[in-house]
């Protein structure tokens, strides 16, 4: 997986971040600084600097994987229960 790739997956998760914790997930802002990330990893992803862009690259996608990965726990936590809780309701 090129280091590209692993950026935009990376903010991929930064945007669903934001919408768990309900905040603006695309801001103008937001997309440029997004874009711009995206294409300075794309310039370093040949090379010699491969390996820094992938390092970075995982880098971001490890903290915006920690940043998201909790509040969509909870979500599905949350579905769950709820899921069960209508489902013992129809039972009945």
């Amino acid at each position: 997986m090129t280091a590209s790739m692993v950026m935009a997956v990376a903010i991929l998760l930064y945007v669903i971040a934001r919408w768990a914790h309900n905040k603006p997930a695309v801001t103008l802002g937001g997309v440029v600084q997004g874009l711009f990330a995206i294409f300075i990893i794309a310039l370093l992803d040949q090379g010699k600097t491969e390996q820094i862009a992938k390092g970075f690259a995982w880098l971001f996608f490890i903290v915006a994987a920690y940043n998201a990965i909790p509040p969509l726990t909870a979500l599905a936590t949350t579905s769950v229960k709820a899921g069960a809780t209508q489902a013992k309701t129809t039972l009945k």
